[in-house]
């Protein structure tokens, strides 16, 4: 989502050369492109205006398979 207000541009952190900043209580991607086949081809069956939460929903799934792996292997 684009800031909108001159005030929110001025806001954001200068970037430190890495496309994913953590900020706050959330997560801001600029200019990342991922080269992935699966994730392409998955995204390629969701229509274009449902694809962003489509992405936002794989990477709550996949954070959450992630968190339980590394659960298990605590044990």
């Amino acid at each position: 989502m684009e800031p909108t207000t001159a005030q929110d541009v001025a806001a954001r952190p200068v970037s430190d050369g890495h496309p994913v900043h953590v900020e706050g209580t959330s997560v801001r991607i600029d200019d990342l492109t991922i080269d992935r086949q699966t994730i392409v081809e998955y995204l390629r069956t969701i229509h274009p205006s449902k694809q962003e939460i489509a992405l936002v929903h794989a990477l709550e799934v996949g954070v959450a398979e992630l968190v339980a792996r590394r659960e298990r292997f605590k044990h």
